[in-house]
């Protein structure tokens, strides 16, 4: 029972039909481990970010809504949007305000792909002064809920024109308005309209995308989870066993390094023995598979990027493909594996994990990692790489396939077990980033040491000429070993200036040093490639950097006509409130596509953004008319607003009554027919 109440929230109608049927403790078990396993953003890796992050979001509101009200915080209607949409990017308090009841007002930036506007207010208030914090529908509530008696006191002096404050509306909402304007304009706002720019609000009617949109908010949960077909088995007692153990031997780097067209790129790489991966046989050709997942985590436990399969998953399923000497080879020797992800500049986690997907063994690592950009204010500098080789191939082609460790005209091949032969010597590699203006030469440091002292003490001037266009230099030294016993030593780099302190590895130098690793690495896109684009804008849309992102995507979106890149530049513009240059880009877009949805959505979406009611409704119109006979909440919903905004009632009403035969479990839906809507004709404003 203490699982169902925690989690309530977040279960699915579905989720919560097959979980009441469940007759035993094993069956119950089962489905608490399948429930947080199915919501795993990042499967394969240590981390289960969503449940993270929902348990985090328990223990808040636990702790911070479940004090001074009757009841547990997460039955509170706070406690409910917070484990919903998480923390708010703003909470702004008006407790005791003369003319207002206690108030609070919390600004959302929001996913998209919830079916949610990406900023949004939402609003709780304490109806007559006292009890729980109710959250406030400026459609069912409006303004003057918000009024204490002196509140509404001043709205009657300023509607009997004994006083005035700042006219902009009509009635006795204006008159609330007023009264609110003087208090607080963003909760004047707010009053009127959770969304921003929401022109109906402006006109001085009652919002109905605010009210649907709390709606939305409340099916979050099956958004993320469309269906139960998951649980379904469990009430059968036909479960399989998904059992793995981390018990795969692994060596794992990474490492953020800029390339000569000034982009990121973490580049990993994992080390495993040969002989604990399924080498199989098949008409003469051996092979190798193995599965890598990896997730790229911020600060806020968002999920930036991931390693990424060819089905958009965050498992890769990778094969080697060996002849009969490399298979024999790689029963007694190791495989390095190498890859590299397109990223944006920030401090993050990564995490990485390999996996024999046949036995389910695993071995995993994590890192934090600093991802540069170009022309620091201060001088930086990567980790040094100790490498296993490096090849120069004296040019560099942007345009050409690129390969993981491949940065400009240099591919090297990290060493994961820094063992060397003292004629190998030690190749040590790493990335300079300039500020601008800087002209003194940097000092490196290399030393290599033991118990009895420094065996190497070498120093190198990194010249700031050496810098390409983004201010970064690719800096190797070569250290000879050849007068160094065999042992263990400490290699210290240090470079001048960095503030970071300096690193020390541990290296040994031996006769015997193995032979380098078996090699997989596959190519992968050049960074001027499209999808590099289209990578990366999501990333920044992630951290709710919009402009960049929208800049980052139109290069792509000129070179390729692709569905997704045009949604995703859609979306971009819609969260950036860029109307007028997403009617530019949609409009030549219908004409090609005259009954594509997505455009004609999107349409209708930004007219209605704009108050264009009547020209929403006809598009709205046109997709139900493309889909017919089918209906979608997502089409009947908002054209029920666009009805509402151009003050037919009687068709909206229509439009929501379609919406709930379709889907009958929408209680906010329903609430704004009985209570907003009621049963009459057509309104006026």
């Amino acid at each position: 029972r203490d699982f169902y109440d925690s989690v309530e929230v977040i279960l699915t109608p579905d989720e919560e039909k097959v979980f009441e049927r469940l007759g035993s403790d094993f069956q119950r078990d089962e489905f608490m481990e399948r429930f947080w396993r199915v919501r795993d953003p990042s499967p394969g890796t240590s981390r289960n970010e969503y449940k993270e992050e929902y348990e985090e979001r328990l223990e808040y509101v636990e702790f911070h809504f479940g004090r001074g009200e009757p009841g547990p915080g997460r039955k509170s209607e706070r406690g409910r949007m917070y484990l919903l949409l998480g923390e708010p990017m703003n909470i702004k308090s008006l407790p005791y305000e003369q003319q207002t009841y206690p108030i609070e007002i919390w600004w959302y930036h929001a996913n998209p792909k919830l079916g949610i506007p990406p900023f949004f207010y939402l609003a709780f208030f304490k109806r007559h002064g006292a009890g729980k914090f109710r959250l406030y529908s400026p459609m069912v509530d409006g303004p003057m809920a918000l009024l204490n008696p002196a509140g509404k006191e001043n709205v009657r002096q300023i509607q009997s024109h004994e006083t005035r404050y700042m006219a902009q509306m009509e009635g006795e909402i204006g008159a609330a308005i007023d009264v609110l304007q003087y208090i607080d304009v963003e909760l004047a706002q707010v009053a009127l309209s959770l969304i921003p720019g929401d022109y109906g609000a402006q006109m001085g009617y009652g919002s109905m995308r605010s009210q649907m949109m709390i709606g939305n908010i409340e099916m979050i949960p099956e958004k993320i989870m469309p269906t139960a077909a998951w649980a379904y088995p469990i009430l059968t007692g036909i479960v399989e066993a998904d059992v793995r153990f981390e018990s795969l031997p692994i060596k794992a780097q990474a490492v953020a390094l800029l390339d000569p067209s000034g982009l990121p790129f973490i580049h990993y790489a994992l080390l495993t023995e040969g002989s604990r991966l399924n080498l199989s046989n098949y008409e003469d050709t051996w092979y190798v598979t193995f599965q890598v997942a990896g997730t790229v985590i911020d600060d806020q436990n968002r999920i930036i990027t991931s390693v990424k399969g060819v089905d958009g998953s965050s498992i890769k399923t990778l094969q080697a493909d060996l002849d009969e000497e490399q298979a024999r080879d790689m029963r007694s020797g190791p495989l390095l594996h190498l890859d590299r992800l397109p990223v944006v500049a920030g401090s993050y986690d990564f995490e990485l994990a390999l996996e024999n997907n046949v036995s389910r063994e695993y071995g995993r690592a994590s890192f934090s990692i600093d991802v540069p950009a170009p022309w620091p204010e201060v001088l930086r500098s990567s980790r040094p790489l100790l490498l296993w080789a490096i090849a120069d191939s004296e040019q560099y082609d942007p345009y050409s396939a690129h390969y993981p460790f491949q940065v400009g005209q240099y591919n090297f091949i990290p060493s994961l077990d820094p063992v060397f032969k003292p004629s190998q010597g030690l190749l040590i590699f790493q990335q300079v980033y300039m500020p601008r203006g800087r002209e003194d030469r940097i000092q490196a440091t290399y030393r290599l040491s033991d118990d009895s002292g420094a065996l190497i003490d070498r120093t190198e001037y990194i010249k700031p000429v050496d810098a390409d266009h983004n201010g970064t230099i690719n800096h190797i030294a070569r250290i000879g070993l050849e007068d160094v016993p065999e042992g263990e030593y400490e290699l210290f780099v240090d470079l001048e200036g960095d503030n970071r302190s300096g690193t020390t590895q541990t290296v040994t130098v031996a006769l015997d040093a193995d032979e380098n690793a078996h090699l997989h690495m596959n190519a992968g896109p050049p960074p001027t490639d499209p999808w590099v684009a289209f990578d990366r804008a999501q990333q920044l849309r992630t951290l709710a950097q919009i402009d960049d992102a929208i800049e980052v995507l139109q290069p792509a979106l000129e070179r390729v006509d692709d569905e997704k890149i045009r949604e995703l530049q859609i979306g971009l513009l819609m969260e950036a409130e860029r109307y007028q240059d997403l009617e530019a880009l949609l409009m030549p877009l219908q004409r090609e596509h005259p009954n594509e949805t997505e455009i004609l959505m999107a349409l209708a979406a930004v007219n209605s953004r704009m108050g264009n009611n009547r020209q929403a409704i006809r598009w709205y119109e046109r997709v139900r008319l493309a889909t017919r006979p089918e209906e979608s909440i997502e089409v009947l919903n908002p054209l029920a607003s666009a009805y509402f905004g151009d003050g037919n009632n009687e068709k909206a009403r229509e439009m929501l009554e379609k919406s709930l035969t379709v889907n009958p479990d929408q209680p906010e839906i329903q609430r704004l027919l009985d209570q907003a809507l009621g049963k009459g004709g057509n309104s006026s404003r």
